[in-house]
């Protein structure tokens, strides 16, 4: 991946960036070839190579009809003024208000015609509106061909790599956290900043893929296969033990603190027994993390987990015991401490748990009867 990342760094030159110069190309060509004026064609063509098929294709029709308002107000002013820079004043704010109004969005293409209509003498005005109208044709159709027929992108496989490599760097940073909290041994800032970096942008790259992904299989989440559903669940997942690692930082942080303040007293017996019960609960999240992998990613056949109470009861007990032996404000701070390392492991083997559940009843399933699951939650 970091080898990627210096290539990217190295070249540049995505593949939509050669296809937009591709259907450059191809639109010059093409009205040149007729004699049309090719620079409007060429920005027509730059936009409609969009990040996905379908999103060009919706932009297609979209810039078709925001051309047309364009050439129509342009025609309406120049026939019942006359061409010029007062017209295109005039035009302006109409012609920005019927495209806000028709919901179209691009008001800077219908800008464009309009313009070049008054800038036309009088008996030049039924030539250009048609040479201006038959260049975006030949954009809008560059653009979508280039974008659907030259190495079209593949989101989804490119969805699933990031997802993986975000659980993967999320998890143990998770995990070395909760371990850092048992022995006492903050992570250096430089390194917690670093981590908390470099998974916000896996957050923020997984969900770029996940929204092309969606644009180019043209549908809505609730109509995606189950196992991409659960994809985009899997990320929120993700993104919550993101949020929660923060929280067992600050609690690591701040018991180093408050030991200092009281002089690091020793551990009790008891608190070691709930340390090692947290210890325990880190080590069932690998296990549960690595399965949900590979059930996910990998084909791989999944169990089903009970989710219950019995480990957290147990570790109750334990808090108990160590409760008798301490009280006070010492008690109150330390368990504070403990509660937040506990609650976030509960939630992330817990939600391990659920996604394992899901798919092991779904597995040899169809996906109508999960879907309705996945809507119910």
């Amino acid at each position: 991946m970091a080898g990627l990342r210096k290539f990217r760094l190295k070249m540049p030159f995505g593949a939509r960036m050669i296809k937009t110069a591709l259907a450059v190309m191809l639109t010059v060509y093409l009205a040149e070839a007729f004699n049309l004026n090719s620079v409007v064609a060429a920005i027509t063509a730059i936009i409609n190579v969009q990040p996905s098929l379908n999103r060009s294709l919706r932009n297609a029709w979209e810039q078709l009809a925001v051309h047309m308002v364009g050439v129509v107000v342009g025609l309406a002013v120049g026939f019942l003024w006359a061409p010029g820079p007062l017209e295109m004043g005039l035009a302006t704010p109409l012609v920005i208000w019927l495209v806000l109004r028709l919901g179209l969005g691009e008001v800077v293409m219908a800008l464009v015609p309009m313009v070049i209509i008054l800038s036309s003498p009088r008996e030049a005005f039924l030539t250009e509106a048609f040479n201006r109208s038959i260049g975006i044709f030949i954009g809008l159709v560059s653009g979508v061909l280039v974008n659907g027929l030259i190495a079209p992108p593949h989101y989804r496989e490119k969805l699933i790599e990031v997802s993986k490599r975000l659980n993967e760097v999320m998890a143990e940073f998770f995990c070395s956290l909760a371990t850092r909290f048992n022995n006492i041994s903050p992570m250096p800032d430089e390194e917690y900043l670093s981590k908390r970096n470099e998974i916000k942008s896996l957050l923020t790259e997984c969900r770029v893929y996940l929204e092309l992904w969606k644009e180019q299989s043209g549908k809505e989440t609730k109509q995606l296969p189950w196992q991409d559903q659960l994809l985009e669940r899997y990320i929120d997942f993700n993104s919550n033990l993101y949020h929660k690692s923060k929280d067992i930082y600050e609690a690591t942080e701040e018991r180093i603190q408050w030991r200092k303040q009281h002089g690091n007293p020793s551990i009790s017996p008891e608190f070691e027994a709930i340390l090692a019960m947290l210890a325990h609960g880190n080590k069932d999240f690998v296990r549960l993390n690595k399965r949900l992998q590979g059930s996910l990613f990998e084909g791989e056949s999944a169990e089903h987990y009970p989710v219950d109470e019995e480990f957290w009861q147990e570790m109750s007990t334990f808090v108990d015991q160590w409760h008798e032996r301490l009280t006070g404000s010492h008690y109150l701070h330390a368990f504070m401490f403990l509660a937040v390392v506990a609650n976030n492991l509960k939630f992330a083997n817990r939600t391990a748990k659920e996604f394992l559940n899901i798919i092991h009843e779904n597995q040899d399933f169809g996906c109508v009867a999960i879907q309705e699951k996945l809507k119910e939650n």
